[in-house]
């Protein structure tokens, strides 16, 4: 009862259009005084839930995510993937789609994937006879590839609210991140045929789009790489994929001053501002449920309807589902994922899969009416209507729904490197 009052509330004061933080903040504020707590005790867990060395690779990252949209990694990127499948039936549709995946691979941000990749290929795209809401579907849907292909700023979160390996999510979210990308080329090369061909193949210029694009696509390797061999931990790969990402950007392609850095450091600090302060709050609602025993009542109630790993994924997952069309991904998964990790550890599914599993349903919430934040970057930058743009989504929404049952009845997709 206490878990459906809490979501009941925040819903009504997202609808009243409070700020989600100021909304758990208002929720604990109530548990504190219902339960008869002091505040010390609260203060200190809000400092607790930010004092933590994993969480300094989410500003590095999203500031990684920057450097790339201004410093022209993202262009060559571009020029690269449309290289290899330009020529494709539908070709800028899927160079949309490629590019996402590479973009993905270095900046772990959906929001910073559809905005880079939409600003550059929306309206190119127009030019070659897509529909405005038809192109930029094709870029809100390919931005999901950008939480789960490493790193992932989703992940990074889960990781540290359920203390489980983060090097063990990143390889766990390689093969469905390329998975997703095929499904989504896949689905773009059948609703894309009618806008023809958009360049024609010409192996000279993918050479010199590879050696163009090299020092960037390098990037992704350096961190998988990296973090595999041990040579440094996930966080330490956000510090090196930066100034790495800074380097290439101001001295070999010459795209980046430091001006335009400060600039971008300071939307990185607003945007990093925002989601540490949900972090605080959301991590003294943890403790407040904790304290009384609320995990281990939903463990009881969840376990106590099916015992059967697929059902109870199923349960699960159709409650994520509900929650992203109403939730953003960031509160959701600090809010939700320490209370449902111990419902799947205690039916013996792995932390590591769910976790993966938990990212990909969430990411799927960010692109759905009427609260998906890339929906709305969509929006913004295809200059559509939500409502034209989610009819051009419905077959890249089944593409996305056929991977996520995939994903559930076959585990060993994600955990294919054990």
């Amino acid at each position: 009862m206490l878990m459906l009052f809490m979501l009941i509330v925040l819903l009504a004061l997202i609808v009243m259009g409070v700020p989600i933080s100021i909304g758990l903040a208002a929720i604990s504020i109530y548990l504190i005084y219902h339960y008869d707590y002091g505040l010390a005790p609260v203060i200190e867990q809000a400092v607790n839930g930010l004092d933590s060395f994993p969480l300094l690779a989410i500003p590095l990252f999203i500031l990684v995510g920057e450097v790339m949209s201004h410093g022209g990694i993202a262009t060559r990127l571009v020029r690269f993937a449309s290289s290899l499948v330009g020529f494709v039936a539908g070709g800028l549709g899927q160079v949309a789609v490629l590019t996402s995946m590479f973009f993905g691979g270095i900046s772990g941000s959906a929001v910073a994937d559809a905005s880079a990749i939409g600003s550059m290929l929306i309206d190119p795209m127009k030019k070659h006879h897509y529909s405005g809401p038809a192109a930029t579907a094709i870029i809100v849907a390919s931005s999901v590839v950008g939480i789960i292909i490493p790193p992932s700023i989703p992940m990074i979160l889960f990781g540290v609210v359920t203390n489980t390996s983060i090097s063990q999510l990143f390889m766990a979210g390689i093969v469905p991140g390329i998975l997703i990308t095929a499904g989504l080329m896949m689905t773009t090369y059948f609703t894309s045929r009618a806008s023809g061909k958009a360049q024609s193949f010409s192996l000279r210029e993918v050479i010199d789009s590879f050696k163009s694009a090299l020092p960037a696509l390098l990037l992704p390797f350096i961190i998988v790489g990296g973090i595999l061999s041990g040579m440094f931990t996930p966080t330490e790969s956000s510090a090196i994929a930066l100034i790495y990402a800074i380097a290439i950007s101001m001295l070999l392609y010459r795209s980046l001053s430091l001006k335009k850095l400060f600039q971008l450091c300071m939307t990185t600090g607003n945007l990093t501002g925002l989601v540490l302060l949900l972090l605080a709050f959301a991590n003294v609602l943890a403790w407040l449920l904790t304290a009384n025993m609320v995990p281990q009542q939903i463990v009881v109630t969840l376990t106590s309807l099916t015992e059967d790993r697929l059902t109870m994924l199923g349960i699960i997952t159709l409650f994520l589902l509900l929650v992203g069309f109403f939730m953003d991904l960031t509160p959701a998964m600090v809010i939700l994922a320490p209370l449902m990790t111990p419902v799947v550890v205690k039916l013996g599914i792995d932390p590591v899969y769910f976790g993966v599993l938990m990212s990909f349903v969430l990411g799927i919430g960010l692109i759905t009416p009427p609260v998906g934040t890339v929906l709305y970057v969509g929006c913004g930058v295809g200059k559509v209507s939500m409502e034209k743009l989610s009819r051009s989504l419905l077959p890249y929404y089944l593409t996305l729904v056929i991977l996520l049952g995939l994903f559930i009845a076959f585990p060993g997709i994600i955990l294919w490197y054990k």
